[in-house]
């Protein structure tokens, strides 16, 4: 893989809505260091965000024309662009160290550096399916949380825009395997047996299940997909279940309040098919009373 030979489309800031086509290469490489390094030194957040805006922009993604939009897309690049933001990993104490202590050990990222803040990581990955990229996303998404890593959700958006930033000790790898991973729903989990449990009602009886589950520190959310599963499971119950979510979610090391308050308003708005009796299942798996 050569960065001078992949084709995206570059913007001279935020407002300009047709941008021009160049290569990666040119848009990691010919950068204003000035501009960035008053960015990351100033304390003036007006500035910062004056400085942020009227930087170039890319979409990592591909080529669009004539504007800027999914229904736009050109060409594929082949790469897919994620950040790793500092606020949403505050669980991970060698932050500072991301890339030498773990992302230049991951054979899929061809390239990784700082965002223009200084203050997180921008990713880039080549796709083997490029045509499925929302999929290969949500699996990325779920490959990296289960490392401990949380990625931000926006950049699931293939036309979405990556600002352009330097990194003195930027990492390389243009052998970088193909990510080859392609996120599929699971099918609902239909426990085999009733939820009605003696006359007590749902609701206090996930009260009581989640206390227990604070005292005893028990994590139902080991992996991505039971986190997803257990936070539907909950979401069944309305508004009410965002509180016992939390409480659920908090019991693993890689929980963030606004990770877990975003996740269960999408579930929300789903139409996921899992009711609370997968909540009850998986407590039940973990030893507890039902």
């Amino acid at each position: 893989m050569k960065f001078q030979d992949i084709e995206i489309t570059v913007y001279n800031g935020v407002t300009d809505t047709i941008g021009h086509r160049s290569t990666l290469f040119n848009f990691l490489e010919h950068v204003d260091y000035d501009a960035i390094q008053e960015l990351r030194s100033t304390t003036d957040t007006n500035r910062k965000k004056q400085i942020k805006l009227s930087l170039p922009q890319a979409t990592i993604s591909g080529v669009f024309s004539p504007t800027r939009s999914a229904e736009n897309l050109v060409r594929h690049s082949g790469l897919i662009c994620v950040d790793i933001d500092k606020k949403n990993n505050l669980h991970i104490s060698n932050f500072n160290n991301l890339i030498p202590d773990v992302l230049r050990h991951i054979d899929e990222i061809a390239y990784a550096a700082h965002s223009v803040s200084g203050n997180g990581y921008f990713v880039i990955i080549p796709l083997k399916y490029p045509t499925h990229h929302k999929a290969q996303f949500e699996k990325l998404v779920r490959v990296f949380a289960d490392m401990g890593i949380n990625i931000d959700r926006a950049c699931g958006d293939v036309c979405r825009l990556r600002c352009q930033s330097y990194d003195i000790h930027q990492y390389v790898n243009m052998s970088a395997k193909p990510f080859t991973g392609i996120y599929q729903e699971p099918k609902p989990i239909r426990p085999p047996f009733n939820c009605d449990y003696n006359g007590i009602d749902t609701e206090d009886k996930v009260a009581d299940l989640c206390r227990e589950i604070n005292q005893q520190h028990i994590d139902l959310t080991g992996t991505y997909d039971d986190w997803v599963k257990i936070g539907a499971a909950l979401s069944s119950l309305g508004e009410s279940g965002r509180h016992w979510f939390h409480i659920c979610s908090s019991q693993n090391g890689g929980y963030n309040a606004i990770e877990c308050d975003r996740k269960f308003d999408n579930l929300l708005r789903s139409n996921r098919r899992i009711g609370i009796g997968t909540f009850f299942h998986y407590c039940k798996n973990a030893g507890l009373e039902i």
